[in-house]
């Protein structure tokens, strides 16, 4: 029987309780109706009977206040979303979180439930993916753990609970003291050090280290000695507890893990590039696991060069990854067409009336006339395989729906596209024309 205590409540502020999804020390989580939106949302609420000690209560006040500042500005596919807050309410305060259907990683780090290598690296890309950005808005998030990282039925993750997060650009009164899990913590964390990104690059180290072997880096029997082990001693390399692990995943989570923040990976960016190198040399991946070596293939085209990390996600998250062999006709002249292809790797060639005009390589788009005339849409040339080739497939009717930035940047780059292909057809008449003056002078 629930006590009055942990009772489920029928409504939090104006969203009706369906039922409750998890509970912690401070705090219960809420799968709500937002009616006024249409969706599901997960009503994060801290424990009633918690706000009846006014130093307790201010504290776990300053740190609802302290996410809602934080993470209300965070846009990221890899980031759970903050959609409404009231911190202030008398008895209920509480946070609006996206409604993120799955279980945290935590779930996975058991020895008879440890996920596929591949797997584990592509989410360690993503995770990392989303710190970069959250980084790059001047916030460390201080409780980097399994627990905070959710992974979707759709095989995504989302890091969740920026409650303990540092702003290092000063905008926000910050939660001071030992803040975070002491199992996940930096050296400098533990010894109440300022903090950059490094700090939160250990803790996905441990992460990292703990999704593959089923045990944590540094544990003790109790949070003293864990914390002594953390800033004293070196943990046995991955291998030893699972081997079999890719070559050089040892030293990636070495560096990582190192004691001093500038012995480890410089930038978020050159830690994700030692988790992709690992990840490509990984065989036997499936193609659901190969997420993070698609979005580094697309951000390195010049095609996307504008386009920033979360929207490029976007972008990988909108469209269908496709491989096909030489031969293969991808499109055909004047059928119709409600799609486009973005060319990640492998050779196409164009042809019109059976003859053919140009081969072209990774970067660029096939078929985006039919998204630019809607009211002809018609393919203009066919596209045929020259080489084995990978794909992006997206739907006219997908972009037209996604975010106003996802557009505006499709938009942009098929401009320059079109452009450099005008310049090209000229140059080209231009050739023409003088070699035909050439003839006619002789």
């Amino acid at each position: 029987m629930i006590s009055p205590s942990t009772s489920v409540p029928h409504t939090i502020g104006k969203y009706r309780v369906l039922r409750e999804l998890g509970r912690g020390a401070t705090s219960a989580v809420f799968l709500c109706e937002d009616n006024f939106n249409n969706r599901k949302v997960a009503v994060k609420r801290i424990h009633t009977h918690l706000l009846s000690d006014p130093n307790q209560a201010k504290r776990l006040r300053k740190n609802l206040r302290n996410e809602m500042l934080l993470a209300g500005k965070l846009r990221h596919p890899h980031i759970v979303r903050l959609y409404d807050a009231d911190a202030d309410d008398a008895e209920q305060p509480y946070l609006v979180l996206e409604y993120i259907e799955g279980t945290s990683l935590a779930r996975f780090c058991t020895s008879d439930r440890l996920m596929p290598v591949p797997q584990v690296l592509d989410i360690i890309y993503k995770v990392s993916s989303a710190l970069e950005y959250a980084n790059s808005n001047g916030l460390i998030h201080r409780d980097i753990k399994p627990a905070n990282l959710m992974l979707q039925s759709t095989g995504d993750v989302k890091l969740t609970d920026f409650g303990a997060a540092l702003s290092v650009q000063g905008d926000v009164t910050q939660v001071a003291g030992l803040v975070g899990s002491p199992l996940y913590m930096s050296p400098e964390q533990v010894m109440e050090q300022s903090l950059t990104h490094h700090s939160d690059m250990f803790s996905l180290g441990v992460c990292l280290y703990e999704m593959l072997t089923a045990r944590r880096p540094f544990e003790g029997d109790s949070d003293y000695a864990t914390l002594f082990k953390i800033g004293n001693e070196e943990p046995p390399a991955p291998s030893v507890l699972r081997p079999g692990l890719p070559a050089g995943l040892d030293q990636v989570i070495a560096k990582a893990l190192a004691k001093k923040p500038k012995d480890r990976f410089p930038q978020w960016a050159d830690f994700s590039d030692a988790i992709l190198g690992v990840s490509k040399a990984t065989v036997g991946k499936r193609e659901t696991h190969r997420d993070g070596e698609r979005f580094a293939q697309m951000r390195g085209l010049p095609f996307f060069a504008g386009f920033q990390d979360a929207t490029l996600w976007e972008a990988l998250r909108l469209g269908t990854l496709h491989s096909h062999p030489e031969g293969t006709e991808l499109m055909h002249e004047d059928s119709k067409g409600d799609s486009f292809y973005v060319l990640l790797e492998g050779k196409v060639a164009i042809s019109r009336h059976g003859r053919k005009l140009t081969t072209v390589e990774a970067g660029v788009t096939l078929g985006e006339m039919a998204y630019l005339q809607p009211e002809k849409p018609l393919r203009s040339a066919t596209a045929t395989a020259e080489t084995y080739v990978v794909v992006l497939e997206i739907r006219d009717e997908a972009l037209r729906h996604a975010s106003d930035e996802l557009q505006l940047r499709f938009d942009k780059a098929f401009i320059n596209l079109l452009v450099n292909r005008l310049m090209v057809t000229n140059e080209q008449l231009g050739k023409a024309q003088e070699n035909s003056l050439t003839l006619d002078l002789r």
